[in-house]
């Protein structure tokens, strides 16, 4: 049995490097720039989401969509996700920064937000999709 056949597999791996590249930025930023830590996991939280959009869409939900109705419409509803998650992940910074690592709060709420982001992915990146203008 080919385990990268399953959706959930790929999710995770997918989500898993993006994990890792939002790491290196935040870590780049805040021990190399010297960026503080809300600044640096803004930056990074953009640099990751848009890595694990990207391959969300194409690698693990195959969604290889192009008609720009249903686009957009994949657009609005992941930047409502996008801005839930990064008003929670900004707030949490800001109130726990001072008892716990930046890295360790970022991972929490990447773990907690990683189950409500594929339910909404599966809905958002479904095959069978009607265009708003159908």
């Amino acid at each position: 049995m080919n385990l990268l056949k399953h959706r959930l597999v790929r999710y995770l791996i997918v989500g898993g490097f993006a994990y890792l590249i939002e790491m290196a930025t935040l870590f780049g930023l805040h021990h190399g720039l010297k960026i503080s830590p809300v600044y640096s996991v803004a930056i990074s939280f953009w640099v990751g989401l848009i890595v694990a959009f990207l391959a969300q869409k194409y690698i693990t939900f195959e969604n290889h969509e192009k008609r720009p109705s249903i686009i957009g419409l994949q657009l609005v509803v992941y930047g409502l996700l996008v801005g839930f998650n990064y008003i929670v992940t900004l707030l949490a910074v800001s109130h726990f920064s001072n008892k716990f690592k930046v890295y360790e709060i970022r991972t929490v709420i990447i773990l907690l937000s990683t189950v409500w982001n594929y339910a909404v992915y599966r809905l958002l990146f479904k095959q069978d999709q009607l265009s708003l203008d159908e």
